[in-house]
């Protein structure tokens, strides 16, 4: 640590000074010398003493010392845990013995007492006695950063000092007196520790010397605005109360005049609080000149004048620009996770008490300015030192980004959303850059919510740019117009609009854009949803009723957050969803083995005159030999309603299928954090109740069911022929057509053939079929329709001269109508050439009933 106490004003004492050691020189073996539990001690990359031990234990160090009267001790203590009296730390200032494990007579400061606050004892052999008790509660967090200073004069008189952020503006803890010793030996520190909190004590920036005579005045650190008429004065110290809340001494250009009211911090000596009965005007340059100020040594400060603007940020101000969320292995920046801000305004911007959210994990920024068109580097208090060589950083006590994705958000201090990002390790577009050491990095700062599109992996050589202009910067405009996707029901008064894209918040809750058909009009209320803004819950005037589908029109025109106005009069379907029975709901398509960087998916279709929320359903598949289900996943616990008809694509990353395949329905997907891990050539997927006693519909996919003619499944759907026939059927499945791109996601299959009515018993469709995958009559259909079920049928295909080619199906059990399909495969599963077939149908019931049928067709190709 290198800002200490005001470091240049020792300067004409260190050489008096008994001790003085920041660790700088990397060790504590020499100058000055420690000694005792020395191995279980490092300094680390911070140039800190850090405990790095293990196991439950105590440990000390200690250095010679030989001043106690008129004398002053500072220390820096970091414990990375909340104290108890089997985890604390004493620093001993004054001992007879080096070994202050045992009994010795001298004083120390306890950090960690009963009530978590720091206190003044005196050690006679084993027996103490509290000179100070600390009047502050602060060593109960998971982190506690402090900074101590104690001074005794030559008659035994104590004052204990404490500054819980670290810094060097100290408040008095409390006074006392004691002049039992009169000498010391030693100065040391002592660790307490449970096997936990081992490595998690840190110190650094002692000193031992004479008492420091404070004659430098107070300056201003900074002024902030907290609203349009209150101002904040940070001092560098501690400030006399009478000339701090003197409104006198405080004056603000363009008649705005003294502050009504002046007022120091209760608790922050070094702060002060001005309000004033004029308002400040947006965006207006004032000027406040400040004088008289004195500490607390009656020092007083020179005049002060600086300038000072209040703007009231707006979202998209302050942007999330650079996220380095895996940094192993490094690429030439430090082994550190950070995230960067960027503010695009022409104003500075404090950020104090905003926050930033990762996950379930909130931090709340210090008093910090970013200023306009610049840069600030968030990370952990042990990466700041090696992230602040590359611009203004803050350090918190933890900082973590999950690897694979998560949203991130930045709010004001007033909890409104500036700006948030849901990224996916999909968004590097790399994927060995994905691998670590790079960063994802925004490319265009005026297109906030561009999301996957407006991001990629760093192309700077050391890994990232921390601080400054992004390496992939470049015009990347949204233009593309907003969509209201669809609807979900929460309840029979509550519906949820979802959007393509994050919206502008304020049109959002304007009830007057919306109107629902069926008598319900506007709805009562509209809350955009946080934090992207991209659905919005309507509270409705009146209650939906069960089988009526409504409409919802929204009549005005909303925006995206970029501006873009989405079409007037976009209208989507919602009604009352009912529960799906068996086969209601169908898997219809389904890619296990993705090409490239690509995903997993799988097709849904409504086959029934229901409308269905896939809330109640979930995908899964099954173990066979445990007989369990494994990878139970919801498909939309926030609801997507079907309709009959409708298609739905399961996904992880819609964007990706979206790229590689064509669809005519892009809002018919539905992205899922997760999904069974589909094996590429053989496996089972199957839609279910969330409570697993129902199966709405289960596949039995395998490699046989490909076209056996293709040189590879890479990046190839299997698609089901009709959605009437049984997905148990291995003949109603086929390889999506090549024409398609080998796969037709939420949309109709490329492969579908409907059965053709017929009063024949058995027909074939079409007479004239050719198998080549170009997504045109690429199999045949051979359909039967009994009087009677209960028979059991045996198909066989022999070509035009009674060879045969193929067992198509043998003794099973049919229903009164069905299908099955020949893809024109042999036996040997090679393509049958071209000509005249005779499709052999054989069946027979229990009674001994036995029919045959004939049926002909033609397999054509190209010659």
């Amino acid at each position: 640590m290198r800002n200490i106490f005001l470091f240049l004003l020792l300067l004409p004492l260190t050489s008096f000074c008994q001790i003085s050691d920041d660790f700088s020189d990397g060790n504590f073996t020499n100058n000055p010398v420690w000694t005792g539990d020395t191995g279980k001690f490092e300094v680390n990359g911070s140039h800190q003493l850090h405990l790095n031990t293990t196991g439950a234990d105590t440990a000390i160090l200690c250095t010679n010392n030989s001043l106690i009267n008129n004398t002053e001790w500072r220390f820096w203590v970091k414990l990375s845990f909340a104290t108890s009296a089997n985890n604390n730390s004493r620093v001993y200032l004054v001992s007879d013995q080096q070994n202050i494990k045992g009994s010795v007579n001298g004083y120390f400061v306890q950090v960690g007492e009963a009530n978590d606050s720091i206190a003044l004892y005196k050690q006679t052999g084993n027996t103490l006695f509290k000179i100070i008790h600390g009047t502050i509660a602060y060593t109960n967090n998971s982190t506690n950063t402090l900074r101590i200073k104690v001074t005794r004069d030559n008659l035994g008189n104590w004052n204990l000092y404490s500054d819980p952020t670290g810094g060097n503006i100290f408040q008095l803890e409390g006074t006392g007196f004691d002049n039992s010793f009169s000498s010391t030996s030693w100065f040391g520190i002592f660790c307490k520790y449970t096997t936990s909190n081992a490595t998690k004590f840190y110190y650094d920036d002692f000193y031992v010397g004479p008492i420091i005579v404070d004659t430098i005045p107070p300056v201003v650190t900074a002024v902030s605005i907290i609203s349009s008429t209150k101002l904040d004065i940070q001092f560098s110290e501690n400030v006399d109360l009478t000339s701090a809340e003197n409104i006198a001494n405080y004056l603000v250009d363009n008649n705005i005049g003294n502050p009504a009211k002046a007022t120091r911090d209760a608790s922050n000596g070094s702060l002060a609080h001005l309000t004033f009965n004029s308002n400040f005007i947006e965006k207006t340059n004032y000027t406040i000149s400040i004088s008289n100020i004195k500490d607390l040594c009656n020092n007083v400060m020179m005049p002060y004048n600086t300038a000072f603007l209040l703007y009231f940020p707006k979202p998209h101000d302050v942007l999330i620009n650079e996220l380095m969320v895996d940094p192993d292995p490094p690429v030439g920046l430090p082994d550190e996770e950070y995230a960067e801000l960027y503010n695009r305004t022409q104003y500075a911007i404090n950020l104090k008490n905003w926050t930033f959210t990762t996950g379930s994990y909130v931090k709340v920024f210090p008093s910090i300015i970013i200023q306009p068109d610049s840069f600030l580097i968030l990370c952990s208090q042990t990466a700041e030192i090696s992230l602040s060589t590359y611009g203004t950083t803050v350090g918190f006590s933890s900082f973590s980004l999950t690897n694979t994705g998560e949203t991130v958000t930045l709010a004001d201090s007033s909890g409104h959303i500036i700006h948030t990002v849901t990224y996916t390790d999909s968004w590097y577009k790399d994927d060995y850059k994905k691998n670590g050491g790079w960063s994802l990095e925004q490319i265009d700062p005026d297109n906030p919510c561009g999301e996957a599109l407006n991001w990629r992996a760093s192309n700077n050589m050391l890994g990232g740019t921390p601080g400054t202009r992004n390496s992939v910067y470049a015009n990347n405009p949204d233009n593309t117009v907003p969509q209201l996707v669809r609807v979900g029901i929460i309840n029979n008064n509550s519906i949820l609009l979802y959007f393509s894209e994050p919206m502008d918040s304020v049109f959002l809750q304007k009830i007057s854009n919306y109107n629902i058909d069926n008598g319900i009009g506007n709805p009562a209320s509209a809350k955009p949803v946080k934090p992207d803004y991209s659905s919005v819950i309507l509270h409705l005037s009146s209650s939906i009723q069960t089988g009526i589908i409504y409409t919802i029109t929204v009549i005005d025109s909303l925006k995206d957050c970029v501006g873009n106005t989405m079409p007037v009069n976009s209208s989507a379907r919602f009604a009352i969803p009912e529960l799906p029975s068996q086969n209601d709901i169908v898997i219809n398509e389904i890619l296990s083995n993705p090409k490239g960087n690509g995903v997993d998916y799988v097709e849904l279709y409504n086959r029934s005159n229901k409308v269905i929320d896939l809330k109640d359903l979930v995908i899964t598949s099954y173990d066979t030999i445990a007989a369990t289900f494994t990878e139970v996943n919801d498909i939309a616990p926030g609801g997507y309603i079907m309709f009959p008809g409708d298609y739905a694509v399961i996904t992880t990353n819609p964007a990706i299928v979206k790229s590689q395949y064509y669809t005519p329905n892009p809002n018919g997907f539905i992205e899922v954090p997760s999904m069974p891990a589909f094996n590429n050539d053989e496996g089972i997927a199957i839609i279910a109740l969330k409570n697993l006693t129902t199966i709405i519909d289960k596949l039995v996919y395998s490699a046989d069911m490909f076209n056996p003619l293709l040189t590879s499944n890479e990046g190839v759907s299997l698609e089901r022929i009709n959605f009437d026939r049984p997905s148990a059927d291995k003949t109603n499945w086929h390889s999506a057509a090549e024409i398609v791109g080998f796969g037709t996601p939420a949309y109709k299959n490329s492969e579908y053939l409907n059965g053709a009515a017929t009063n024949d018993p058995v027909s074939v469709s079409p007479e004239i079929f050719s198998p080549d995958n170009d997504g045109n009559n690429d199999v045949l259909n051979i359909n039967y329709k009994f009087d009677n079920a209960g028979y059991t049928g045996t198909i066989v295909i022999y070509d035009a001269s009674g060879r045969l080619i193929r067992n198509l199906v043998k003794n099973e059990l049919l229903g009164t109508s069905g299908t099955f399909s020949w893809d024109g495969i042999t036996n040997e599963n090679e393509k049958a050439h071209i000509g005249i077939y005779v499709i052999y149908f054989e069946v027979f019931d229990l009674k001994g009933n036995t029919k045959h049928y004939k049926k002909s067709a033609v397999l054509a190709g190209k010659l």
